[in-house]
């Protein structure tokens, strides 16, 4: 696939918990792939890290590149042995905020989060300014699990997160209940529905809400949208009318 956008060999997968990250650093060891791969979590305490952040230490020990911070300094570490050396990282949700990979296109969520938000953030560490191409995104669901399917439908259809347009998905986030809020009522669902008539009667109803919530979040931005924009118009009009008086 990389290949194919004409990008370079790196992949990030996300994954929901260190378990899980163990699981996968020890499948794709098992599948030749052991000395292309970097670990990211938030202790980073597996001998590989520690060797590679006591190698890139040394190597910029003299210049402003080291903080003198270890957290700081572990991660970009991290994200340089990814850059030169690693094809695939594998990261748990301490990856998806505050770094930069737009040198990677294809990102995997092995585990797919319920809130909207904390996937664009996934998203957006690869699809940011320097990004040289497509970022193709790849999601693992669980196609026996009513549940999950629908999960999925709301995240992709309603919120537009996978549609490969920059941005498509803002407006939607912006409009509707903060993240934590949608996550807690899926979390319910789980928690409460036992038969796959009770889960699809209770996403009905939650997408129902959602669709309700949507077209009036969207009404109101884009009444407030052109409020400013009407507003900044007169002003630059009436600069303009008066630069010309001068």
């Amino acid at each position: 696939m990389a290949t194919e956008l004409g990008a370079k060999r790196k992949a990030i997968i996300f994954t929901e918990s260190t378990i899980t990250q163990g699981y996968l650093l020890r499948l794709l060891s098992e599948h030749g792939h052991q000395d292309k791969i970097v670990l990211f979590n938030g202790s980073n305490n597996d001998q590989k890290s520690k060797d590679i952040y006591k190698a890139w230490v040394e190597r910029y020990k003299d210049t402003d590149k080291a903080t003198g911070s270890k957290t700081a300094d572990m991660r970009a570490a991290l994200i340089d042995y990814f850059k030169e050396s690693a094809e695939i990282m594998i990261s748990t949700e301490a990856g998806a905020e505050g770094i930069n990979l737009q040198f990677c296109s294809l990102l995997i969520n092995y585990d797919l989060p319920w809130n909207p938000q904390r996937i664009e953030q996934r998203i957006g560490r690869c699809h940011r300014y320097g990004q040289k191409h497509d970022v193709v995104v790849i999601n693992f669901v669980n196609r026996k699990n009513a549940a999950d399917q629908r999960v999925y439908e709301l995240l992709d259809q309603k919120f537009n997160l996978f549609k490969g347009v920059f941005g498509a998905s803002d407006e939607v986030l912006g409009s509707i209940e903060s993240g934590v809020d949608f996550e807690k009522r899926i979390a319910a669902i789980y928690q409460t529905c036992r038969t796959e008539e009770e889960i699809n009667s209770a996403f009905d109803e939650l997408q129902r809400e959602m669709d309700s919530n949507i077209q009036s979040g969207l009404q109101d931005a884009r009444q407030k949208l052109l409020e400013n924009f009407d507003a900044e118009v007169h002003d630059k009009l009436e600069g303009c009318m008066i630069h010309r008086k001068g």
